[in-house]
Formats: structure tokens, C-alpha cells, sequence
């Protein structure tokens, strides 16, 4: 992707690797987008970089410019910097959305990404946000534990799935966001004596919703955990093997390899989606 014509070279480099500045945003000369390969992982991209705090491995590689700007304007980086605390944030982000989906349908073509966000990705958004507030509303803590790189794996699940190994790196990612439950906070709800015992969040969120709801939607639960030991059964997280088959089954797919790897994809996505939708509910009946 070429340069915005609102970046800047402060032709200096960090860690070996180009700096640029943004006139789109507010800057304190501490917090830049960095272009380059970083030096411990060589990954080569785009990196969001604050001078004052250091960080950089948390925070890239990215594909763009405007995803690496876009990290900087919502993580904390450098707290005395007016690129973090403008009023005028949630401006500079709506921006930021517009030139990153410019970028994805100049990639992957405008058809496929209206397709899909306009779908199950936009519920999922949507209803992982609901989700947050609604639990801590009812618990007094959050979900989820947000990282930045929660946007990379959304941004991941537009492009599409033509063979297995795009299926495998979406899986893996999408499963990632759900292993960023706030699982310290979950387990000190619960009120079980072996709740120390309970591994993965995916238990102890069936054991909070035991707890609290009657006739909690246990096809939820079943869904959620289909999908993180689909992602234990493949590659590269482990060598594939035949259990893959039965995950699979159990999430409406009859064979492996698919016949349509994006079909497959689109709908492990969209029942996860609707799972999001009946937690959302299931919260909202405790009185």
C-alpha cells in the first residue's frame, strides 16, 4: 500500500526501522508508525510505536499504514500525549475505519467485504460489544480482555477462505478472541468450591451461567467449545488428525477437506455470531 499523503518521514529510524508521523492526527513526537522488518521476529510490516513506553512486539506487525495509526489511537502508549487524549478521538477512528475499508476493498474487492460485514461480522461486532457491557452490568466486570490485536483478526475473517490453510489461520484466530475472556475475574464469580479446578474460559462462563440462569442456552456453550477444539485439532496449533471430523460434524460440516472452504467458514463464523445473540439474551432475563 502507498504512503497517505498525510504521513510524514522523520527520516530517523527505531530499531532499524523507518519512522513516520501523521498529520491526521495529533502528535507529542513520542508515538510513530514504524516501516520496516523488526529485528527480534523479522517480521516485515507496519508497526505502532511509543518512544516513551518502548512497545512494539505487542502492537504489529500490521498490513497498512492506517491499521498500525489506527492501534495508536486506541492504545494508551504514551498517557501524556495529546495523540492519546483528544477529544476528538472517536473522529480520527471514524477516519481511520473509512481508509482502512478503502484498503481492504482495494485488496480483496468492494463485493466480498459488503457481503460479509454487512452479515455475520457486523453481528458479531456488534453483539461482542453488547456482550461486554451487559456482563459487567450484571457482574460488575468485563468480558473480555480487548488487544489490539482483536482488530487484526477481525480484519482477518473478511478476506476469503479459498483453501485449508486460510480456514486454519481464520480458526485460529477467531478462537483467539474468545481465549481473551477476563477468565481471573470469571472464576472469582463463581461459586463452586472446585472452581479452581475449571480450565479454559469457555468452563468457567458454562459455570457462571449455571449459577445464575436457569435454562441457559446450553447449544451456546456447546458451539463455543466446538469451536476452540476445532482449533486444537488443526494445524498449526497440532498435527491434523480424524478428530477433526467429528468437530466438524458437530458444527454442521460433513467432511474434510470442504468442498468450499468459504461456505465452511462463513458458517462457523455466523453460528458463533448467533451464539453472541443468545448469550446477549440469556444475560438480559437476570432479574
Amino acid at each position: 500500500m502507498p504512503f497517505p499523503k498525510s504521513s510524514r518521514d522523520t527520516r530517523s529510524k527505531i530499531l532499524g526501522m523507518k519512522t513516520y508521523t501523521d498529520e491526521t492526527l495529533p502528535n507529542c513526537n513520542r508515538c510513530f508508525v514504524l516501516s520496516g522488518m523488526h529485528y527480534k521476529t523479522k517480521e516485515r510490516g507496519w508497526y505502532a510505536f511509543c518512544k516513551k513506553t518502548g512497545e512494539l512486539e505487542k502492537i504489529g506487525p500490521y498490513e497498512s499504514f492506517h491499521k498500525a495509526l489506527k492501534t495508536l489511537t486506541l492504545v494508551q502508549g504514551c498517557d501524556s500525549c495529546d495523540f492519546n487524549k483528544s477529544d476528538d478521538k472517536t473522529s480520527y477512528l471514524s477516519l481511520l475505519n473509512e481508509r482502512i475499508q478503502e484498503e481492504i476493498q482495494e485488496t480483496i474487492g468492494e463485493e466480498h467485504v459488503l457481503q460479509f460485514v454487512m452479515g455475520p461480522l457486523e453481528c458479531f461486532v456488534k453483539y461482542r460489544n453488547y456482550l461486554d457491557v451487559i456482563f459487567k452490568d450484571c457482574f460488575g466486570v468485563r468480558l473480555f480482555n480487548s488487544l489490539p490485536d482483536d482488530c487484526m483478526a477481525i480484519v482477518s475473517s473478511i478476506k476469503p477462505c479459498e483453501n485449508d490453510e486460510d480456514f486454519s489461520l481464520k480458526i485460529q484466530a477467531f478462537a483467539g478472541i474468545f481465549d481473551r475472556m477476563n477468565t481471573d475475574e470469571m472464576r472469582r464469580l463463581v461459586k463452586d468450591k472446585k472452581k479452581q479446578e475449571m480450565q479454559g474460559s469457555i468452563n468457567l462462563l458454562e459455570q457462571i451461567m449455571k449459577e445464575n440462569i436457569a435454562n441457559y442456552p446450553k447449544a451456546v456453550i456447546f458451539n463455543l467449545r466446538n469451536l476452540m477444539s476445532l482449533r486444537s485439532k488443526m494445524y498449526p496449533a497440532h498435527a491434523t488428525s480424524s478428530e477433526i471430523l467429528m468437530v466438524l460434524r458437530n458444527l454442521g460440516i460433513d467432511k474434510y477437506p470442504l468442498d468450499d472452504w468459504e461456505k465452511g467458514w462463513r458458517k462457523i463464523f455466523t453460528l458463533c455470531a448467533n451464539s453472541l445473540v443468545q448469550l446477549v439474551e440469556a444475560l438480559q432475563s437476570i432479574p
